[in-house]
């Protein structure tokens, strides 16, 4: 899978390995799990974008699906490619 973000950076890998990405280059503090970084972001999305991400709980690859799913559904980001994972 490959997306390409709202500031243009291109991003590859499974949707997990592509959320652990975004994680890593976030201001989170060291330490944060997939899914505190999930539910931040979606917190974010809805305070300072005034747009909700429909993610539920789950394991991190679920949660990692959903955030990506979201951020394409709202805009927020492109699939770059037609494979979907």
């Amino acid at each position: 899978m490959r997306i390409i973000m709202s500031d243009g950076r291109v991003i590859e890998g499974t949707p997990l390995q592509i959320v652990d990405f975004m994680r890593s280059i976030a201001f989170v503090p060291v330490g944060t799990s997939i899914a505190e970084y999930v539910r931040a972001t979606a917190d974010q999305a809805r305070t300072l974008l005034n747009v909700e991400l429909g993610i539920e709980d789950g394991s991190d690859e679920e949660m990692a699906k959903a955030l990506i799913r979201e951020l394409v559904a709202n805009g927020l980001a492109q699939q770059a490619d037609l494979e979907a994972e």
